[in-house]
Formats: structure tokens, C-alpha cells, sequence
């Protein structure tokens, strides 16, 4: 059961920069100290703790109950973390948080059986670890291989950091609290774990974690190799090609091996083991090539090499698949980043967001985590550079790190040959004849990059044997488990499927002849949202049956503007000014719902259908036009859908960034005449389906893109990162007019 304690005992205030805790500095001057009343403090955070992401909220909650030393809540909590995370994975998720689990179960046990901690804890780890499946098993035997340093380091510098008063934030609290969990955890029962673990992976797996591979141009890459101890003498080989590299790697390793092949997780040059300096993306699709050949020349591999994995992972793929090594037979790019295309930049509209990813992944030989989880910080820089007026060339100098990797880029606005060079690009997909499977999800991050390989690899070959898997997923939903609820919208039932088990059905498919997963039955496999179904078409074009065109009117209804679906008889316009110079603008929603009574209209008009009397499927990418003058040379801009539901609740359907001058062509930059009636075409938005159901409307927010999360298009046609606030000059003017139309692809 919580427990709970009388609200006047809180001391919990609010104040403008957020919920106050009270908790004197004085508990915070050494670490027996902070222990002693620790759980005091985690009983305050539970107390007003709230989150709408539920995964967010379990993941925060199991811990917080851990530090108040309510180990049954824990446990029940940690469960409920799991549910969430499992969608139809009951087996692998067994092992999310096993490390906690063991700890929680010997606190609970302890006072019954009367044994000194550590005893009880050797009673418990073997027993519960050898009830796992094996490939949960495999998952929670990685979870105990932490760097001590950093956790200690990253534990002492919140204690340390505190600041002096008698109160601490929610946040601070909270991290504080995780932090001082996790270290202590690790810190009691590490040296007791090493031992019985060693046993268990002697006894499953034949692995090798420091395999060295030198590729043609004379740099060392670094590699892990996994089998089981049973394994027949040659197999394929799985690879995984990764610029995380940590330990999490042999879970990925071990699950090949579990699932009948050799894994091989191999890390991009300037990783792990490698040497040479970290250059994310640029020597990939060469590396990529040379490992593959070394790997189908070892006595455990048959010959045939087939390559996983999400993300940047789903890149490498991509670029291996540039220079094809014949041993190559089968890839499965799950969320693959598309460079140049969705990823530094969107549309050619580069993020913010890079730079604290470019730190990620090039602090150090493995990830930074806790520099990419402070929040504070990045939220911080990123503001300071948006209020500053600055160039976004100056972003990483604000932050404090000047980087040569984030400014290299920066000279690379357009699609050009930088990026090219770097993954299969036009003439390169002709060549590329194995089969393919791509998984993405329609709130993926990278959806627009996984698109876009499908959609060339098809246009360039008419024979390309390549396969989509697209659902309500998220980006990490798509390339392993989905949520069974994302950010408010609980998914459809038949939704929970597990894509890590559909990927080695997959491989079982092309590597060991078996039947092709039930899933793929055509080219296109889509879950309708809110009808429970999956469809299945030959292309993309096969899901649609009709379009309805709406034109963005200038005729009121109620707070919006009218979407309608005949085209006005005379031309009007609506009349927006921005004022670039105005930063009260740093506070945005920058977590926006699936399903909200709120929506992000920031810098924005909106339109508004009439109520649809029937209901119909809203299937793929919107398209349209929009027709507008302005007083400057560029601007950014941003489309949203939503369907608001008769409950008055709003529904996120899709959304679309571009970058006027590089709507047209993402390699060439055409600006616009000052003053002149332009045409920006929609052309590269978010791709989904849901049913739409009779009553609902459409609703439509259409903005200028202005906020710290983003470059800022200051119109003066120069250099985009190159520009200041001083380019601002006057006020964007902005003339919308009543022949801009969004085109919505529908199954009637």
C-alpha cells in the first residue's frame, strides 16, 4: 500500500520556476546524511509526483518507492513499468529492471528469513535469474556491468551542486533521488553478482568483446562476437553496425546467438577499441563493407551476413547497402536516420538537437548519458542562444563546447554531395537486390528517414523486394517493443506486436527457408488506428481510394478559420505578422499528446472542417500547396493535423516543417521575390492512418517555425546559420492566401 503522509508536513510550495520540496541543504552536506533522510525525501516527490507519459511515470515511480524503502510498492510498480513497456512481449521484458527486482525481493525476504543481506542476496539472484527466459536472462545479465565511476561521480555532483535554502525543486529532487538508487544498488551488490554471473555466461555463450578488425584504409575497428556453446560449427552472422557502443551490446549480441546465428555488434570507427578519431556517418558505408567480409570469412559463419538494428543502426544499413559486399544478403533497417533528409536537418531546417547528440556519441569511446539526460542543461543552452539573438553557428560556443563536428556540418544546408556520399543515394538503389524489411512507426522521430529509403529504393528498382511494417509506434517502439500506451493514445490490441521477434522470423525467412512471418502479407503492412486491423496493399498508392482537397479560407468560424472543400471564387488572404525579435516566446510545449484537449498553435493560424458526416480512413502523407507572399526572401514553416474527435479532444494525425527556399528541391535553395505570390509545396509530411470517425472535424495549424528546439529563418536569404537577430530588421509580413490547400489521402 502508498503511504501517505498529512500535507502540512510537505512544506510544498509553488513558485515561478516550478514545484519547491522542502528539504534543508544541511541534509545534503555528505552522503550518510543524504541517506538517512533520503527516504523522507522520495515520500515528499511521490506525494505530488504526477506524469501523463506513463512510461516516464512507472520508471520514476519503482525508484522513488525503492529510496522511501516502500520495497512493495516497488515492486508492484516496477511491474506496472513493465506491462507498459511489454506490448506482446511477455519474455524479454521480464528482464527491464531485473537488477532492481533482485534487490527489492531481498529487502522484502530479509527480515523473514532472518540472513544478513548479502546471504539472502546470493539466496535470490541465481534463483531468479535462471527462472528467466533465456532471452531475458541473457538481457538482465548485462544490466550489472555499469561504470562505477560514472555513476559515483554523477551521484556526489547533485549532492555537491546543491544549492543552500530549504527547499530543492521536484526535478533536482528527483534526479537526485534516481541517481543516489541507482549508485546505491550497484554499490551493495556488484561484487556479488560478478561471480554467479560469470558462471551463467560460461556456461550459455562462446564470446570474444575484444575482436579488432582493420579496415582497407588502415583504421581498427572494434567488434563482439557471441554463439552459444552449442551452436552448430558455422551459421550466418547478424550484424549490428553501432555508434552506441557500452555494454548493452552483448544483449544484442546474445539475442542473435539465442535466436539461432552469431552475433556481431561492431562499433563505427573511433569507438570502443578503435583509435581513431569519432566522425559520425562519414566512414560507415567503407567500414561497413570491410567488416562484413572479414566476418564471412570466419570458421563460425557460413558465409551469409544479414544486418539489424534502429536508429543510427537503420543508417548503417543503408550505407552498407551503398557499396553491397556479396555476403550481404538481408537487411532490416528499423528507424533508420535519414541523413541529409530528416536528420541533422528536416527539410533542410537543421535542430538544435544535433549538438547534444553530437556530444553523445563523441564525449568518449562510449555514450555520454549523463550529459545527454541533463536536461536542465541542453534546455538551458538552447534557450540562451534563442534569447541571445546569435547566429546558430553559435550555438556550441553558448553551450560552452565549441565543436568542429557540429560546424562541419553546418556548411552542408542542402542535400548536396557531403551527405550523399555517405549512403545509397538515386542510381545506388538500382543496384540494391536483397530483400528488405523497414519498420517505422507513425510517431517515429525518424519516420521521414525510413520513408524515404523505402520510397526511392522503389522508385529507382521496379524489382526491389522490400517490405514496410508501419504502426502507432514510436521510435524506440518500432525497433524493439512498442508501448502499449504513447503519450496519451493507448494502442490498438492487435498493434502489440514484438519487432524484435518479427525481425528474426524474418531472418529465419531468408536465411533458413522458413515460412515468411503471417504478418507480411503484401508490400505495405499498416495498422489503421482505431479500427484495429492491419491492412495490406502492394504500394503505397493502393491505400487510397479518394482525396479530399480542404483550402485554407480567410472566413471565420468561431477562433479558427474555415477548411473548405470548394475553391474560393475570389482571392483574399489573411494578414500575419512575426516579430523575430520578440523571444517572450521561450516557454513551448515542446511534449505534445497523441490525444490532448490542448494543441500547440505557437506563431500559428488555425483552420477548422466542417463535421464529417461519414467516416473514412486517413491513410499516408498530406499533401498540398500554399500559396503566400511575404516581405522577406525565406521563411520556415509548420503544418499540423489533428482530428478533433466529438469529445472535443484533438488527435495528432501528422505534421510537416520545410524550409521555403528548399521546398521544391532539397539540393538546390530557391528564394523567393520579396512581395511576389509564391507557391511552397507540402510534399515530405508525416505519414499515418486512422480512422476518422463521423462528427469529427479536421483541424489545422499553420505556423511560422520560431522557437529554440530549431534553427531561426530570419528571411534575409544569406546563410541561414549564418544569420543574427540583426536580420531580423522589420517584422515578417506574411499574406496567406485562400488558394493554399491541403490534400488528405482517404480510404472511403
Amino acid at each position: 500500500m502508498r503511504k501517505f503522509l498529512p500535507l502540512a508536513l510537505f512544506c510544498i510550495s509553488i513558485n515561478a520556476s516550478g514545484q519547491l520540496i522542502y528539504f534543508p541543504s544541511k541534509y545534503t552536506t555528505d552522503s550518510v546524511t543524504f541517506s538517512k533522510n533520503a527516504p523522507a525525501l522520495a515520500r515528499q516527490i511521490i506525494f505530488v509526483y504526477q506524469d501523463k507519459d506513463k512510461v516516464e511515470y512507472y520508471d520514476n515511480l519503482f525508484r522513488l518507492n525503492m529510496v522511501a524503502e516502500d520495497y512493495q510498492d516497488a515492486l508492484t510498480h516496477l511491474d506496472s513499468f513493465r506491462r507498459i513497456l511489454a506490448g506482446s512481449d511477455t519474455l524479454t521484458v521480464k528482464g527491464v529492471g531485473f537488477h532492481y527486482e533482485v534487490y527489492i525481493i531481498t529487502q522484502i525476504s530479509q527480515p523473514q528469513i532472518k540472513v544478513p543481506f548479502n546471504e539472502a542476496y546470493q539466496t535470490f539472484f541465481p534463483r531468479l535469474l535462471n527462472a528467466l527466459p533465456l532471452s531475458a536472462s541473457a538481457y538482465a545479465s548485462n544490466l550489472f556491468e555499469p561504470d562505477m565511476k560514472v555513476l559515483h561521480d554523477g551521484f556526489y555532483k547533485l549532492l555537491n551542486n546543491r544549492k543552500s535554502g530549504d527547499s530543492i525543486s521536484l526535478d533536482d529532487a528527483k534526479m537526485l533521488c534516481r541517481a543516489y538508487n541507482t549508485y546505491r544498488v550497484y554499490s551493495q551488490t556488484l561484487s556479488l553478482v560478478k561471480p554467479m554471473l560469470a558462471e551463467f555466461n560460461n556456461k550459455t555463450f562462446i564470446s570474444d568483446d575484444s575482436v579488432l578488425v582493420r579496415s582497407r584504409d588502415g583504421a581498427t575497428l572494434s567488434l563482439r562476437e557471441v554463439r552459444k556453446t552449442n551452436a552448430p560449427k558455422k551459421l550466418p552472422a547478424i550484424l549490428l553496425f553501432n555508434i552506441y557502443s557500452g555494454p548493452l551490446e552483448r544483449t544484442y549480441a546474445k539475442d542473435a546467438a539465442i535466436h539461432g546465428y552469431v552475433g556481431v555488434v561492431a562499433n563505427v570507427r573511433g569507438k570502443r577499441l578503435s583509435p581513431q578519431e569519432i566522425e559520425p556517418f562519414e566512414h560507415d558505408a567503407n567500414d561497413a563493407y570491410d567488416v562484413i567480409d572479414w566476418i564471412s570469412k570466419q570458421p563460425w559463419c557460413d558465409g551469409r551476413v544479414g544486418m539489424l538494428g534502429g536508429s543510427y543502426l537503420g543508417f548503417t544499413q543503408w550505407a552498407a547497402a551503398k557499396k553491397l559486399h556479396p555476403a550481404l544478403k538481408t537487411i532490416i533497417p528499423q528507424v533508420a536516420v535519414g541523413i541529409g533528409v530528416d536528420y541533422p536537418m528536416q527539410n533542410n531546417i537543421f535542430m538544435s538537437y544535433m549538438l547534444r547528440w553530437i556530444h553523445y556519441v563523441t564525449n568518449s569511446k562510449e555514450v555520454d548519458q549523463d550529459d545527454f539526460n541533463n536536461d536542465r542543461h541542453w534546455d538551458s543552452a538552447f534557450t540562451r542562444w534563442y534569447v541571445s539573438g546569435k547566429s546558430f553557428r553559435s550555438l556550441d560556443t553558448i553551450e560552452g563546447r565549441p565543436n568542429k563536428i557540429f560546424q562541419r556540418w553546418l556548411l552542408h544546408p542542402s542535400q548536396d554531395t557531403f551527405w550523399q556520399n555517405m549512403v545509397a543515394y538515386q542510381s545506388d538503389f538500382s543496384q540494391i537486390n536483397i530483400p528488405i524489411l523497414t519498420t517505422t512507426g507513425y510517431y517515429d522521430d525518424d519516420q521521414l528517414g525510413a520513408m524515404y529509403y523505402f520510397n526511392q529504393h522503389h522508385m529507382y528498382n521496379r524489382q526491389a523486394r522490400h517490405y514496410l511494417v508501419i504502426g502507432p509506434y514510436d521510435h524506440f517502439g518500432a525497433q524493439a517493443l512498442p508501448r502499449s500506451e504513447i503519450n496519451g493514445y493507448k494502442i490498438d490490441s492487435v498493434a502489440n506486436i514484438n519487432i524484435n521477434d518479427l525481425a528474426y522470423k524474418w531472418f529465419d525467412f531468408i536465411l533458413k527457408d522458413s515460412a515468411r512471418p503471417a504478418l507480411l502479407q503484401d508490400n505495405i503492412n499498416y495498422e489503421v488506428m482505431g479500427e484495429n486491423i492491419w491492412k495490406h496493399v502492394a504500394s503505397l498508392t493502393n491505400m487510397n481510394n479518394d482525396t479530399i482537397a480542404f483550402y485554407l479560407t480567410n472566413v471565420r468560424a468561431a477562433q479558427h478559420y474555415k477548411m473548405d472543400e470548394q475553391l474560393p471564387l475570389t482571392s483574399e488572404f489573411i494578414r500575419q505578422e512575426i516579430v523575430f525579435k520578440d523571444r517572450s516566446d521561450t516557454v513551448q510545449n515542446k511534449f505534445e499528446n497523441i490525444v490532448d484537449s490542448v494543441f500547440d498553435s505557437s506563431n500559428g493560424l488555425t483552420f477548422i472542417s466542417k463535421p464529417f458526416e461519414k467516416g473514412f480512413e486517413f491513410n499516408g502523407s498530406f499533401l498540398g500547396e500554399l500559396k503566400l507572399s511575404i516581405n522577406k526572401r525565406d521563411v520556415d514553416i509548420s503544418v499540423s493535423v489533428y482530428e478533433q474527435m466529438p469529445t472535443q479532444k484533438y488527435f495528432k494525425l501528422g505534421s510537416y516543417i520545410t524550409r521555403a527556399s528548399y521546398a521544391k528541391d532539397r539540393q538546390t535553395r530557391q528564394l523567393l521575390q520579396p512581395d511576389k505570390i509564391e507557391t511552397v509545396p507540402i510534399n515530405n509530411s508525416f505519414f499515418i492512418s486512422r480512422k476518422i470517425k463521423a462528427g469529427s472535424r479536421l483541424l489545422l495549424v499553420l505556423s511560422v517555425l520560431k522557437n529554440p528546439q530549431w534553427q531561426i529563418n530570419y528571411g534575409s536569404g544569406k546563410d541561414v546559420s549564418d544569420e543574427t537577430i540583426a536580420d531580423a530588421k522589420e517584422p515578417l509580413e506574411i499574406k496567406w492566401y485562400n488558394s493554399s490547400v491541403i490534400k488528405v489521402p482517404v480510404w472511403k
